[in-house]
């Protein structure tokens, strides 16, 4: 059995004492479209392979060979199903079992990613007839790259905005900052949004085609600036490379965030202050269990307001540290000792 510190304090020091995170609603559900009058069998198995990449964060799962088994069976994952018509076309609504999807990811040796998702923020600026403008959320020259960014991020399930573009961000980001990439503005600007993290993309305008390249910058330390975590680019039509640029976050944070079993069901103990009534205590155990890096949570001591949890970890300390940093319901601060200290911050 193993405490949480020394080891746990040193890894702190890395992690942001803020969160912006997301939490991403029906993580299991999804909606599809029947095409060429599709059979619900089809529609569900299509609805359940969507619902695989948007929890374990990995577009290419549907190859895996346990997985392919699992499609084939996908009814029995099904916990409801609804259809409707919108607009002549029909739709399948499908919902499955939390428990074994994160069961099959595991067993499958894939990561379960859990529904506190970094926030992304887009400054696009493009360049075209021999000028530079940034464009914002309701522009109507780029909303096929726009509203297809939007929808790819929907489907995979990470939080991603444009900013307003108001008077207050063209006074703090200018197309020369964007285009040349320097940071500074851009990321005060961006904690407007409550970024966790923010992408640079620029597009050249070339005819009827469109050339994009763009960075995503992120950071692990609040102490440190932030720095590229991944660079793309793209050329073609503007939905297409909104898309790509999509799936290539997607795939990346995924793979940054979601939780692998580590097969060593370590035991930490945590101590969280300001837990002041049984209402936070139940919020706090329900917040824990709920989280990918946790197989079981139990109280170890109560001693006023400071609650010890006894915590068996599916993942590593290190995955429970990533999952906290994104959770506004557990603030870390230091004290002048160098210690860090949790505490439990009330929401609603």
């Amino acid at each position: 059995m193993k405490r949480l510190f020394p080891v746990l304090l040193s890894l702190l020091s890395l992690l942001p004492l803020t969160a912006h995170a997301v939490e991403v609603e029906h993580l299991y559900s999804a909606s599809v479209m029947a095409v060429n009058d599709q059979s619900n069998r089809t529609l569900q198995k299509v609805a359940f392979s969507e619902v695989l990449v948007k929890v374990s964060g990995n577009a290419a799962i549907a190859t895996n060979p346990v997985i392919k088994k699992a499609l084939i069976n996908a009814r029995e994952y099904l916990v409801k199903q609804a259809e409707e018509r919108v607009d002549g076309e029909r739709y399948l609504q499908a919902s499955f079992n939390e428990q074994k999807i994160n069961r099959l990811l595991r067993s499958s040796e894939f990561g379960v990613w859990s529904q506190n998702r970094p926030q992304q923020v887009i400054w696009l600026v493009v360049d075209e007839d021999f000028s530079r403008s940034v464009k914002g959320e309701s522009d109507s020259d780029y909303a096929d790259f726009i509203n297809a960014i939007k929808a790819q991020a929907n489907k995979r399930a990470i939080p991603v905005l444009f900013p307003v573009m108001d008077l207050d961000d063209q006074l703090q980001v200018s197309s020369s900052d964007l285009w040349g990439q320097f940071t500074d503005p851009v990321e005060l600007a961006s904690a407007r949004y409550g970024a966790d993290n923010y992408i640079i993309a620029k597009i050249i305008k070339q005819d009827d085609d469109y050339q994009l390249n763009w960075s995503m910058y992120g950071r692990n330390n609040s102490n440190q600036p932030y720095e590229i975590w991944l660079n793309g680019q793209g050329q073609g039509e503007l939905a297409a490379i909104g898309t790509k640029l999509t799936d290539s976050l997607a795939d990346h944070l995924g793979e940054r965030y979601s939780v692998k079993a580590s097969g060593k069901d370590e035991v930490v103990f945590l101590n969280v202050g300001a837990v002041t009534d049984i209402t936070d205590y139940a919020k706090l155990i329900t917040m824990f269990s709920e989280l990918s890096a946790v197989a079981q949570v139990d109280l170890g001591t109560v001693t006023g307001s400071n609650v010890q949890l006894k915590l068996v970890l599916l993942g590593t300390q290190q995955d429970l540290l990533t999952e906290l940093s994104l959770d506004q319901r557990i603030q870390s601060t230091e004290n002048a000792f160098g210690d860090m200290n949790f505490q439990w911050n009330v929401i609603n």
